[in-house]
C-alpha cells in the first residue's frame, strides 16, 4: 500500500502544524480572518512629524512607550536607500536637483523598477530555470514568465488582475487580441515552474505531489495560509478541513499541468504563435516535405538505373557509391537543400504554463493515501472565507477562474493584507506581520494591526496599485527616518519592532553583484530576453553530474539562470532563497565565507580593477573623492582622505601604481558602508 502521510514539499510551517498550539485561540476569532477594517489614523502629540497616516500609526506607538520622535536621515543616505529600494542600483540615475518626491516618480517610471520588484515576486513563486530534484531538466522557456513579471510591475498592473492572470490567464477573454492572449498564457507559468519528481514511477503520487505543491504555493503566496497541512488530516490550527483541501485539489486535478506522466514526465508548454506564424510554419513544413519527396524520388530513380544497367546481380549494400558522378552530385545538392530547409524552419514560441484538463472531482484520500478513499468532494474553496458568489454549483471547467475571483474578492480579507505586508517587508526588512507567508494561527501577530488594515484599505481604494503603495510608504517620515537610534529607543525597543529607527540592511546577493558591475562600468542594462542557451527539457546535470551552466554575462542578476541544486556561488553565499520552495522573507546571514569571497573571487577582483581606474590621472585627493562618491554616494571626510593617502603610500616603491589603487578600490567594496544600507 502506498502511504502519503508526508510529501517531499512539506515546508517548515507545515511541519509545525503537527506540533500543537499552546495559545488556545479560537480559529474563527483569529485577526487575519476578520474583514479588513479602515481605522482612522490616531492623534499624536508631535503633529509636525506626520506626513501621512503611516506616520500617525507608527508615532502613536512610539509615544505610548515614551520613545522620542525619530530623526530624519541625511539626503545622501536617503537617495542611496531610495535607489536601491526601487531599482536595485546605486543612485547614479537620480537628478540631485529633483525633490525627493520627484526622485520617487523618476525611479518608479524606470524600466529597471520592474527588474527590482519582479525579483521579489520571483522569490515568492519559487522561480527557476531548471526542474531540480530527480531530473534536473532545463526550463528553457521559463524566462518568458520572468519577463512577464517584470513587465507587470513596470506597467503597475493591478495586483488583483496579476493574481487572476497567474491562476487562470488561459481562461480570460481576450476579444481576439493575440498579444493579450499570449501574455495570459505566459502568466500561468506561476503554476508550472515548481520542481517535480519527473522520474517518479508512481504516477498517482507524482500528480498529487505536484497538485499539493501548487496548492501550497497558491495558499502561502496569496493568502498567507499553509493549506497543504490539510492533505493528510484536518488542519491542526487553521479552519481548513481535509474535505476542503480535496475540493481545492479537484480544481488542479482538472487542470492540465503535465503533457505526459510517463517517465521522465513532461510538463505542458503552451504554443504562443499567432495564426500567421502558424500558416508560415505549415507552408515551410510543406516545403520540407516536398523537398524530402524529391530526394526520395531521385534516389529511387538512381537505384532503378543501377539495376537496369545490368552490372549487378543483386542490389548493392551502398548503392550511392556506384552512382555516376553527375548523379551523386545532383543528389548531394538536393540533400543540401533539404538540410537548409530543415535548419531554416520558423521557430515557434512556447511557454511553460497550464491548460484546461478533464473535469474531475476527487475523493478525500484518507491519511493522504489514494488507496483509502472517502467521499467525493465537489470542487470548491475553504469556507473560512465565505463568499456567496463563489459556490461550487457555479464552477465551470476546472474552476481556476472562479478560484481567482474568490482570491481577489472584496470579501476576502487576506489577499490585500498579505501583499501589503510583503511590500512593507521588502521596504523595511520585516513585515508588520513577521511571518510573511503565514497569517494563520501559527503565524506572528501584527505589530501594528491597525496600520496593516489602513494600508490594505488604501491599497484596494487605489485599484490594487503597487506603485501607489510605494508612494504612500516612501513619502512617509517613517521610511525617511535615520538608522541612528536614540538611547531611549535602544532601551525600550531593542529589536526595533516598533520602528523607532530605520533598519540597517545588507544588500541582497543580486544587488551586490549588480553594484560591483555598475562600479566597474561593465553592467549591461539591456532589458529582458533569454540569456541562457539550453535545449528545453534537456538535463542540466547528466548521470555523471556534468554541469555546463555558466554565469559569464554582465547582464543584471535577475537574468542569470537559476539552476535548482546548483545556484550561482555568490547567490548561495549571500542568502539567495532555496528555489525549490516559495520564500517571501529571505533570512540574512553573516559568515566568514562571505568575507573570503569578497577578498578573493575573480568577479570582485575584476570589478575592483575597473572601479579603481575611475579618475585615472587626476590628483590623488580628487580621485579619492570620486571613488568615495561612486561607492558610498557621499564625499570623503578629511580624516578619510588622510588615512586613504597613508594606505596608498604604504605600498612598496616597487609596486605598480595601479596595484595600490586596485587594493584601495577593493577595500571600499569590502566595507560595510558599501554592503549595507542605512
Amino acid at each position: 500500500m502506498r502511504h502519503f502521510a508526508t510529501h517531499f514539499f512539506l515546508n517548515a510551517f507545515a511541519c509545525l502544524c503537527l506540533l500543537g498550539n499552546g495559545n488556545g485561540e479560537k480559529a474563527s476569532d483569529h485577526w487575519a480572518f476578520q474583514a479588513v477594517a479602515d481605522p482612522e489614523p490616531p492623534r499624536v502629540r508631535d503633529q509636525s512629524w506626520i506626513r501621512n497616516g503611516i506616520d500617525s500609526f507608527i508615532l502613536a506607538k512610539l509615544e505610548s512607550k515614551g520613545i522620542p520622535t525619530p530623526d530624519r536621515a541625511i539626503k545622501g543616505i536617503l537617495e542611496r536607500r531610495l535607489s536601491f529600494a526601487l531599482v536595485g542600483l546605486p543612485p547614479s540615475m537620480l537628478d540631485p536637483q529633483d525633490s525627493f518626491l520627484e526622485q520617487i516618480e523618476a525611479l518608479l517610471a524606470s524600466a529597471h523598477y520592474g527588474e527590482r520588484w519582479g525579483r521579489h515576486w520571483l522569490d515568492v513563486v519559487r522561480y527557476a530555470d531548471s526542474n531540480g530534484l530527480d531530473e534536473n531538466a532545463a526550463h528553457a522557456n521559463a524566462w518568458r514568465y520572468r519577463d512577464y513579471v517584470v513587465r507587470s510591475f513596470n506597467e503597475d498592473k493591478p495586483f488583483n488582475r496579476f493574481i487572476t492572470e497567474q491562476v487562470a490567464g488561459d481562461l480570460l477573454p481576450t476579444e481576439g487580441n493575440f498579444s493579450v492572449r499570449r501574455n495570459n498564457l505566459v502568466a500561468t507559468g506561476f503554476l508550472a515552474v515548481g520542481p517535480k519528481l519527473l522520474a517518479e514511477p508512481d504516477l498517482v503520487k507524482l500528480e498529487m505531489d505536484m497538485i499539493d505543491e501548487q496548492i501550497d504555493v497558491l495558499g502561502r503566496a496569496f493568502l498567507g495560509l499553509t493549506l497543504g497541512c490539510a492533505r493528510c488530516h484536518e488542519h491542526k490550527f487553521d479552519p481548513i478541513s481535509t474535505e476542503e483541501y480535496y475540493a481545492l485539489a479537484g480544481i488542479f486535478k482538472s487542470t492540465r499541468t503535465m503533457e505526459s506522466l510517463k517517465r521522465p514526465a513532461k510538463w505542458v508548454e503552451n504554443l504562443l504563435a499567432n495564426s500567421e506564424e502558424l500558416k508560415l510554419s505549415k507552408k515551410h513544413q510543406d516545403l520540407v516535405e516536398a523537398q524530402n519527396a524529391v530526394v526520395v524520388a531521385y534516389r529511387e530513380r538512381a537505384n532503378q538505373e543501377l539495376l537496369a544497367s545490368g552490372k549487378f546481380s543483386k542490389f548493392p549494400k551502398k548503392p550511392e557509391a556506384h552512382y555516376p558522378e553527375p548523379t551523386r552530385k545532383e543528389l548531394e545538392n538536393l540533400e543540401k537543400t533539404l538540410k537548409l530547409f530543415n535548419e531554416s524552419s520558423p521557430k515557434l514560441d512556447f511557454a511553460m504554463g497550464v491548460q484546461e484538463g478533464n473535469v474531475t472531482e476527487l475523493p478525500v484520500f484518507i491519511g493522504g493515501d489514494p488507496d483509502v478513499r472517502g467521499e467525493i468532494q465537489p470542487r470548491g474553496f475553504p469556507a473560512l472565507i465565505s463568499i456567496p458568489e463563489a459556490r461550487a454549483s457555479r464552477i465551470d471547467g476546472s474552476g481556476r477562474l472562479e478560484l481567482a475571483a474568490w482570491l481577489t474578492s472584496s470579501r476576502n480579507p487576506l489577499a490585500a493584507r498579505v501583499i501589503v505586508n510583503r511590500v512593507w517587508r521588502w521596504h523595511f526588512g520585516r513585515g508588520i506581520v513577521e511571518t510573511t507567508d503565514n497569517f494563520g494561527l501559527l503565524g506572528g501577530k501584527p505589530t501594528h494591526p491597525e496600520l496593516l488594515d489602513w494600508l490594505a484599505s488604501r491599497f484596494i481604494e487605489d485599484g490594487w496599485s503597487i506603485k501607489a503603495l510605494h508612494r504612500l510608504i516612501l513619502s512617509s517620515e517613517t521610511w525617511r527616518m535615520s538608522s541612528r537610534p536614540h538611547s531611549i529607543a535602544l532601551k525600550k525597543d531593542p529589536e526595533n519592532r516598533l520602528l523607532s529607527r530605520a533598519p540597517v540592511r545588507r544588500l541582497e546577493a543580486e544587488l551586490i553583484r549588480d553594484s560591483l558591475l555598475h562600479l566597474s562600468g561593465e553592467l549591461d542594462l539591456a532589458l529582458g530576453g533569454s540569456t541562457w542557451s539550453y535545449e528545453n527539457r534537456k538535463l542540466v546535470f547528466n548521470h555523471t553530474s556534468e554541469d555546463n551552466t555558466n554565469y559569464l554575462t554582465n547582464r543584471r542578476s535577475i537574468y542569470l539562470p537559476v539552476i535548482r541544486n546548483n545556484v550561482f556561488d555568490l547567490f548561495q553565499l549571500f542568502d539567495f532563497p532555496n528555489p525549490n520552495s516559495m520564500c517571501g522573507d529571505r533570512t540574512p546571514t553573516t559568515t566568514p565565507q562571505q568575507a573570503l569571497y569578497l577578498m578573493n573571487s575573480p568577479l570582485v577582483r575584476q570589478a575592483a580593477l575597473g572601479f579603481s581606474e575611475k579618475g585615472f590621472g587626476s590628483d590623488p585627493k580628487v580621485r579619492l573623492h570620486l571613488l568615495y562618491n561612486s561607492a558610498f554616494h557621499r564625499d570623503a571626510e578629511p580624516d578619510e582622505i588622510r588615512q586613504s593617502l597613508r594606505f596608498l603610500e604604504s605600498f612598496s616603491s616597487k609596486s605598480e601604481p595601479s596595484d595600490k589603487w586596485h587594493a584601495f578600490a577593493q577595500s571600499l567594496i569590502c566595507s560595510n558602508e558599501f554592503l549595507y544600507l542605512e
